[in-house]
């Protein structure tokens, strides 16, 4: 109903959004936007959200050009679920998957000057848990998760006592 969507309202109970897209790099703002806004229906605040969106972008722009090749006939389904306080994202492609752990470090050496292979590193940084899983023959899924801290420790700067 439009009024879940009302800013501010938080659901009593867990709300999902599926979508699949094309290997369209195009259609990532689409899913960005989903993305923000189930977290600002999970009850983060909007720079939480906004996080959460670039998490999710980052893991679907992977998904179409490493995962798919750019390839239109190839989706990407995308399942987001908010709950009150917490936000789950699940990016699924159709591709031949990867090993992260013999991903390049962009943070050392000659890699601190490309254009790219930051991704990984930018989700890490905006959610609380990531995790790889290679289904064969069927692609790569990615899982991100977040969750708000604790009521007390917002309201004391942070600080729990």
């Amino acid at each position: 109903s439009c009024d879940a969507l009302t800013p501010g309202r938080v659901m009593a109970s867990a709300t999902t959004v599926r979508l699949v897209i094309s290997s369209e790099v195009r259609l990532v703002d689409v899913v960005h936007t989903a993305s923000e806004a189930m977290a600002g229906l999970a009850g983060f605040d909007e720079d939480d959200a906004l996080n959460v969106g670039i998490a999710v972008r980052e893991a679907v722009i992977n998904a179409i050009i490493h995962g798919n090749k750019r390839d239109p006939a190839r989706m990407v389904d995308v399942n987001l679920q908010a709950r009150a306080g917490s936000i789950r994202a699940r990016v699924l492609d159709e591709g031949a998957g990867f090993d992260q752990g013999a991903t390049p470090d962009p943070t050392s050496g000659d890699n601190l000057m490309r254009s790219s292979g930051r991704g990984i590193l930018v989700i890490r940084a905006f959610v609380d848990s990531v995790d790889f899983n290679f289904r064969e023959g069927r692609g790569m899924e990615v899982t991100l998760e977040k969750t708000r801290p604790p009521a007390a420790a917002v309201d004391n700067g942070g600080i729990e006592r």
